[in-house]
């Protein structure tokens, strides 16, 4: 060891340092993933120095010509990244790669256009700055989007890794020596995941990383300061539109919508990747943003689920702070609320709706639009914000944007959808239906 570094303290001394190599990547801040890629060496254990932290690969490997200097790279990813605040990906099945250096195992990504769109960037961007590059990001870029679990499996343990894997598909458990291992499957792994920086690694090493939001390239140092990720939340939130900063009353009193705030419950930050660094902060936004949308003669009809966990406060510590008159629907983490109801029928501009807190409990013999809540973010396909094949509408608070939503907006958005259509989230819906004449 002595020797090696000896050797490198000379070539530092004779100028000839081999060139950095630099790598692009989103560092995966996510407790059920995390878990998930350290469990995963029971089934598989890794060699010494092989596992890393989760994330994405969103360039590279590759180098600059001699004598370019760093600050053009970090001006080239920064313009790539213009106008893009974040990027959001799905989490799907096991896939398996082929490398340079063997197999790998990995979980497919489904990137969203904000992702594709900023790696087509940074492909054109950088190309003709880069000495060399990854065959994947030569223009026009074929990388396909991952999370490794363990990389540079050899000829030899390939046959061995593989019928460990397809044995805990299978069964729902994972391999371990002397018997059985929880099931692959990281918590929250089933809702969108949202990444708000990209991290720019050299020799190996994080350097520097861009907060997306913002435009800003922050230190090593800055990177790993959790008050400033508190901050790229924040600046997140208020720039979708996920925080309100003030009233955005309507003009005339009216009815609002809104399911599974989950105040107090602090792992439903992680399960549904809600953009909140502690319950405090989340019950603090989720509590403005219904007063900033609600006046105290409005009506809401709440479908269940208002609070959870041992050390949440009761239900009348919110309900208290809540404006506009309430009506309850049972939820399946509700305390006994006075008045509550298992489901409601409304109308609204002549269009019936039933309310209910588990779309799976709609009655068969009902065949109108249902308004839930109950599945969150966790089956976008099946259960998005708008379903106008299946007539469901679900306001769970991570569609909606945390807040209620009116009545009267979701009755234009049934007027606008077309059967077999669907919108994924209440912005979704509001495109589509700006879209439509009338």
């Amino acid at each position: 060891m002595r020797s090696v570094c000896s050797r490198r303290r000379r070539a530092r001394r004779r100028g000839t340092r081999r060139p950095a190599t630099y790598l692009i990547l989103a560092r995966i801040h996510d407790h059920g993933i995390a878990t998930l890629a350290s469990r995963f060496t029971e089934i598989t254990p890794a060699r010494s120095g092989e596992t890393r932290a989760p994330h994405v690969t969103l360039f590279g490997p590759f180098g600059l010509p001699a004598g370019s200097p760093d600050s053009i790279l970090l001006d080239r990813i920064r313009e790539a990244a213009s106008g893009t605040e974040a990027v959001t990906c799905m989490i799907g099945d096991p896939l398996w790669l082929r490398g340079r250096k063997g197999m790998a195992i990995t979980l497919s990504l489904a990137p969203d256009t904000n992702m594709v769109g900023l790696y087509r960037k940074l492909v054109t961007a950088l190309s003709p700055e880069t000495a060399w590059c990854t065959w994947i990001d030569r223009p026009p870029g074929s990388r396909i989007f991952h999370i490794s679990l363990r990389v540079s499996i050899s000829r030899s343990e390939i046959h061995a890794v593989r019928s460990r894997v397809r044995e805990a598909l299978q069964t729902g458990r994972e391999y371990r020596e002397g018997g059985v291992a929880p099931a692959i499957h990281a918590d929250g792994c089933s809702s969108p995941l949202t990444l708000f920086r990209m991290a720019l690694l050299r020799r190996g090493s994080l350097w520097k990383e861009l907060d997306l939001v913002r435009g800003t390239w922050l230190s090593r140092a800055e990177a790993f300061n959790p008050d400033l990720w508190v901050i790229t939340r924040r600046e997140y939130r208020i720039s979708q539109g996920l925080q309100l900063t003030g009233p955005v009353y309507r003009t005339t009193p009216g009815i609002f919508v809104i399911s599974d705030l989950h105040f107090g419950h602090t792992n439903i930050i992680r399960y549904c990747h809600r953009p909140f660094s502690s319950v405090i902060e989340m019950d603090t936004v989720l509590l403005d943003n219904w007063n900033f949308t609600v006046r105290p003669d409005d009506l809401v009809i709440y479908l269940g689920d208002l609070r959870y966990g041992r050390g949440a406060p009761p239900a009348d510590h919110f309900l208290n702070r809540l404006q506009g008159n309430i009506t309850s629907i049972i939820g399946n983490h509700d305390d006994p609320l006075p008045g509550a109801v298992p489901s409601l029928m409304v109308t609204c501009q002549d269009i019936p709706f039933l309310c209910i807190h588990n779309p799976g409990e709609v009655p068969e013999d009902s065949h109108g639009w249902v308004i839930h809540g109950h599945i969150h973010n966790n089956d976008l396909e099946r259960y998005p914000f708008i379903n106008g094949e299946q007539r469901t509408i679900n306001v769970s608070a991570e569609l909606v944007k945390y807040a209620p939503v009116s009545l009267d907006e979701i009755a234009s958005f049934v007027r606008a959808i077309r059967p077999g259509e669907k919108a994924a989230t209440l912005d979704e819906a509001r495109r589509l239906r700006d879209s439509r004449p009338g």
